[in-house]
């Protein structure tokens, strides 16, 4: 069985994390730690780029707004 456990977490005084695995799990698990604080910054950098990129490569103005795509919007 496959099982994905999130959890934001906060650094004691040391700097350690403590996480409780449900049995489930089982003993041996993977740890991805991903700062919080830059993660939220990360992401809306990363929309702002492919905002910026579909902007940049015409896609909207091209396909969008082209006669055969006008069809959609009598839908």
């Amino acid at each position: 069985m496959s099982a994905i456990l999130r959890k934001h977490l906060t650094a004691d005084a040391s700097h350690t994390i403590h996480l409780v695995l449900p049995l489930e799990m089982g003993n041996e698990v993977d740890v991805i730690v991903i700062p919080r604080s830059h993660s939220s910054l990360a992401d809306k950098q990363e929309s702002l780029a492919m905002a910026q990129l579909m902007d940049e490569s015409g896609f909207a103005r091209n396909i969008l707004n082209s006669v055969e795509e006008d069809c959609w919007n009598d839908l």
